[in-house]
């Protein structure tokens, strides 16, 4: 994955050179995955009093992990204003994590080897990775989520967004985008699979990006169609057990 210090400087670009198809650059898809972490994470709060919800009072932030953050693109979407997160990003590439330093000074980032993250057992409330499974070797995809589960809280949430390779446009995109040329994208059967694997239990899976459309109306639509395993992308996660 360490190839991505190579593409930094054209990263953007290239992504939204081949879906300018659709109408959309990468930030509207960014904000969408976005939108829906937000609301899988929701499940970690408990509900609140009608008193407390009154005081605007969000309770003590949840500490999530971004796993494969690369310049942190998402990470505005994410600004603790919004969302009452504390975010720590962590990638294999050290030059563009310099970049995500720059750009969000809100989140703590690291930079690792690849294989273990440098945390100790239990240290985050949710850890996510997007769009980054396909670019590990499929050999190591179930030591790649056993990391990651070992470093959230029982209790906790990891949750994955892929790429759906039934879609036969994300096909297309992915080998128009000379970064991805060595990506091995997987079902969401195949990941399900590897989630139980793990040991994960209350599996959730979503297919997100249906339309490259941004209104209340097309929102409402996707939201609709999550079962429907026809959607760009998906969204995975499943909780660590207590």
């Amino acid at each position: 994955m360490k190839e991505f210090d190579h593409y930094r400087d054209g990263y953007s670009q290239q992504i939204n050179q081949a879906i300018a198809f659709s109408g959309q650059t990468q930030d509207f898809y960014t904000a969408v995955k976005a939108r829906c972490l937000l609301d899988i994470f929701s499940r970690l709060r408990p509900s609140k009093s009608v008193s407390e919800a009154a005081s605007g009072d969000a309770g003590p932030a949840l500490e999530v992990l971004d796993v494969g953050c690369g310049q942190g693109l998402i990470h505005p979407h994410l600004h603790p204003s919004k969302s009452n997160l504390k975010l720590t990003g962590i990638d294999v590439a050290g030059t563009v994590i310099d970049e995500a330093k720059a750009a969000n000074p809100h989140v703590h980032y690291d930079v690792y080897d690849g294989e273990r993250l440098p945390y100790g057992g239990d240290t985050f409330d949710a850890a996510f990775a997007i769009a980054v499974m396909h670019h590990v070797p499929p050999a190591n995809w179930a030591s790649f989520l056993a990391e990651m589960s070992r470093v959230v809280r029982p209790g906790g949430l990891v949750a994955i967004v892929e790429h759906n390779p039934i879609n036969p446009l994300t096909q297309w995109i992915v080998r128009s985008c000379p970064f991805d040329e060595n990506a091995v994208l997987l079902r969401s059967g195949r990941l399900a699979r590897l989630f139980r694997a793990t040991g994960l239990v209350e599996l959730e899976r979503r297919f997100i990006i249906f339309t490259p459309f941004d209104s209340a109306f097309f929102r409402q639509l996707d939201a609709g169609l999550s079962w429907l395993p026809l959607g760009a992308q998906y969204c995975m996660a499943a909780r660590v057990p207590t």
